[in-house]
């Protein structure tokens, strides 16, 4: 099996969408399921949402968010017409797509990367669906997707301020998607809530949502590394029971979800990814 890189190209700063020959995936993949890849040789394997598909022509879309070495690599490395070494999937379980009502989606930052297929394919099960994207505003993508799939797309956009580091951007991210979503939950009725983003910021909205008792669904990205249950890295703690967001997830009740723990965890190679990124970069300057 091949998968060629159909087309390549930058939709924002940090945002690479690749088009993928992956039939095996197209044919059966659901709105809420991953792939995992593998890009290189020597290279790890990174999880990744499909954000469109076509069953009949067999590609998908993958979009990067680069935060760390090999995003970045495949960003300098691949082009068009280049391979990816391995597509693995799909993985995980479909999101929720019952006919709720009206549904409010909201993608923290690059989440809104996975909150697209879900929302789109919530629209078709008969929803209203409002897709609410909260990020810093050069960052802001899929505009004119959502505009075609859901009932009403609106956006949170906001400038980075100068020596924001990543903190201090998340952190910016947590206040104003808490503050939208009170808002729009003062001003109107909603059925079913649907989050991805850092875990942090979607700690942030949930606190809100609960004091309204809205039933909310909760997209979890902890580390994660062979995507069938085997090595437990992405275990998280979900009703006072251990889970793993490979194959029980990777979506949860978000009112049973212990989130502290999570924001822990996923903070855990922090320090080791940076050091990795930097390391690469260095290379790639000669130093």
């Amino acid at each position: 099996m091949v998968y060629r890189i159909l087309e390549k190209k930058e939709l924002a700063p940090k945002h690479v969408m690749y088009k993928i020959e992956a039939s095996h995936v197209a044919r059966k993949v659901q709105a809420g399921q991953f792939v995992i890849i593998r890009a290189f040789s020597n290279g790890e394997r990174i999880p990744l949402t499909p954000v469109m598909w076509d069953r009949e022509e067999g590609w998908i879309v993958l979009i990067t968010f680069i935060r760390g070495k090999t995003t970045m690599r495949m960003t300098n490395e691949l082009k068009p017409d280049d391979y990816i070494l391995n597509v693995a999937g799909p993985l995980g379980n479909p999101a929720p797509l019952e006919k709720f009502g009206r549904v409010l989606t909201v993608g923290l930052s690059a989440g809104i990367i996975e909150v697209f297929p879900i929302a789109k394919a919530l629209q078709e099960a008969g929803n209203e669906v409002t897709a609410l994207h909260v990020a810093p505003k050069p960052m802001v993508i899929l505009r004119d997707e959502f505009k075609e799939a859901v009932s009403r797309h609106l956006v949170e956009g906001f400038k980075i301020q100068e020596g924001w580091r990543t903190n201090e951007i998340v952190g910016e991210i947590s206040r104003r998607g808490a503050e939208r979503v009170k808002q729009l939950l003062s001003e109107e009725h909603f059925d079913f809530i649907l989050t991805v983003g850092p875990a942090g910021a979607q700690k942030a909205v949930f606190e809100v949502v609960k004091e309204f008792g809205i039933p909310m669904h909760a997209d979890l990205h902890p580390i994660m590394v062979d995507g069938t249950g085997m090595c437990g890295s992405c275990r998280v703690t979900v009703g006072g029971e251990v889970k793993f967001a490979c194959i029980d997830g990777p979506g949860f009740d978000a009112y049973k979800v212990d989130w502290d723990e999570l924001i822990h965890r996923v903070g855990f190679y922090t320090d080791m990814e940076r050091r990795a990124l930097e390391k690469y970069l260095r290379a790639v300057r000669g130093e």
